[in-house]
């Protein structure tokens, strides 16, 4: 029998190619591997066995809540053991997490205990541990989530209850079965544990993927375009381009299949949605509303770049991706494939791959979104991407990008940048309906949880009054004009240079400001 048929075929289609390496490939994939232990992407054996040991004392939490409900709510309940676990999931699961990552995890509980238990006695446990610390809680997000830090460890923590009386600790999470009768929060929670036992059955060389995604993850992070709340990529969404890759390239080093990473990807026809494998016809009809589908959901017809998740109900991980940031997504890919053609032909290092890019230099025009200690930062950032959508609306703004990145400001305040790139010859713009809208809407959905936010124009050369001068000038600086970017630092001061100044007063409208709406007006 030929090796061409006992070849396994990953994936939904037959791979571009099956090549084995080349030397080249190999020493690229030994200077990659050291490029990612500079950036820290790699954990000591001291914090791997810190995590250990705090997943086991949460578990333990768990299983001791879960017990005392079981106490109060069953007959002779506390002479029964019904389970309950804790399940992680994510980068942690998939085994690419770096130095300091958090952890995202998955309380399980039998269907006596609640959602409304989890974000009050249970709550209340964590609240009384005294290694547990920052806990927050964001109940009515799309997918609920408590956030703590653990004995220095950062955990966001999910909560699915099931229809069993009792969870065993051997589980299988994978069964289609398990979702029976459960509502949609819960059948969202157990996705990313589904969703990550799924993605390395699929891969051909979970050792090659691993590595491959350990360097996506750094360069999307180092870009802004790694934040799912945020409108851009989350570690779920990269994972699933990356194991496609693999299956689209089963035998190429990880070196290589960066390099096809951003090929396949920054060519992709979207909306043209990326799959891991067949869809499963599963019994369960009541839960095929949740499967991705536009020929059946009428609001999966406008999602601009679907990449679909691997295990039943098959969802859309990027159902938060904007015009603008599929054409930021885009941009970076194109702009990573030349640097990845120039490593390869011996032109670059990894290292001009993955240093971080200055957002600053990017834009003229930012409007900086703050908010006082007291706010919840957690609600707050997964509303921020609104702002992005309603600008978009406005006919004179071309481009609106978020950075991911919160910033603390002089006066020690959460802040976050908005950048905007307008159409040319704008005359006159006013965005005050914009930002009020948003600021109404925020404060509509926030029903009862306490938020003070405020939005300020700022003019670029002005930055240097909102945020340190080390974070103004970190990362390579990009020429909007040529595209182009360079490791050069500019020096930062409170105006900027007498040419670059000459160059606005001649080409670029002023901007006003009137509280914190952008008015804009012709210079002549």
């Amino acid at each position: 029998m030929s090796s061409a048929t006992t070849t396994k075929i990953y994936g939904v289609s037959q791979p571009i190619s099956t090549n084995a390496p080349t030397k080249s490939d190999f020493k690229l994939t030994d200077s990659l591997n050291e490029s990612l232990h500079k950036f820290n992407c790699y954990e000591s054996k001291e914090e791997s066995m810190t995590r250990v040991k705090v997943l086991s004392k949460l578990n333990a939490l768990v299983k001791r809540w879960i017990k005392t409900l079981t106490a109060q709510r069953i007959p002779n309940g506390h002479e029964l053991n019904t389970g309950g676990k804790l399940n992680s999931f994510g980068s942690y699961r998939l085994g690419v997490h770096n130095s300091g990552a958090d952890i995202d995890a998955l309380v399980i509980a039998p269907r006596h205990v609640t959602r409304l238990d989890f974000f009050t006695s249970f709550k209340k446990m964590l609240l009384e541990n005294s290694s547990v610390k920052n806990l927050e809680c964001v109940e009515n997000a799309f997918v609920p989530i408590m956030t703590l830090a653990f004995d220095g460890i950062d955990i966001d923590l999910l909560f699915a209850r099931l229809e069993f009386t009792k969870i065993p600790d051997d589980l299988d999470l994978s069964n289609d079965s398990i979702l029976q009768n459960l509502d949609e929060s819960s059948i969202r929670s157990l996705n990313g544990c589904r969703v990550a036992e799924s993605l390395l059955k699929l891969v051909p060389n979970r050792k090659s993927f691993c590595m491959t995604l350990r360097a996506i993850k750094l360069w999307a992070k180092n870009h802004g375009v790694y934040s799912n709340a945020m409108g851009f990529f989350g570690g779920i969404t990269w994972a699933i381009l990356v194991a496609r890759t693999c299956q689209l390239y089963p035998n190429a080093a990880p070196s290589r299949l960066i390099q096809k990473v951003f090929f396949v990807f920054s060519t992709w026809k979207w909306p043209s949605p990326v799959i891991l494998k067949h869809f499963n016809e599963s019994k369960m009809s009541t839960l095929n509303n949740l499967v991705w589908d536009p020929r059946i959901n009428y609001s999966d017809r406008f999602h601009l770049m679907p990449i679909i998740t691997p295990a039943f109900p098959e969802q859309n991980s990027t159902h938060n991706v904007s015009k603008s940031t599929l054409h930021i997504i885009q941009e970076e890919m194109k702009s990573a494939l030349i640097i990845c053609d120039q490593i390869h032909a011996g032109n670059a290092t990894w290292n001009n791959l993955f240093e971080e890019v200055n957002f600053f230099s990017r834009y003229r025009h930012f409007v900086a979104l703050s908010m006082n200690e007291e706010s919840n930062e957690g609600f707050f950032e997964s509303r921020i991407r609104q702002l992005v959508q309603i600008m978009e609306r406005n006919c004179q703004v071309k481009l609106a990008h978020i950075n991911p990145k919160k910033f603390k400001s002089v006066q020690n305040v959460s802040v976050w940048f908005l950048g905007l790139e307008l159409i040319e010859n704008v005359k006159n713009s006013d965005l005050t309906a914009e930002i009020e809208g948003f600021k109404k809407n925020v404060e509509k959905q926030a029903k009862g949880i306490q938020i003070t936010l405020d939005a300020t124009y700022v003019k670029r050369s002005d930055l240097i009054k909102w945020i340190p001068v080390a974070d103004l000038k970190k990362g390579r600086f990009v020429n909007k004009s040529t595209g182009t970017t360079t490791s050069k630092k500019r020096p930062v001061s409170s105006s900027p240079p007498s040419s670059e100044v000459s160059q606005i007063a001649a080409k670029k409208p002023c901007i006003d400001i009137n509280g914190p709406f952008i008015k804009m007006k012709s210079n002549n």
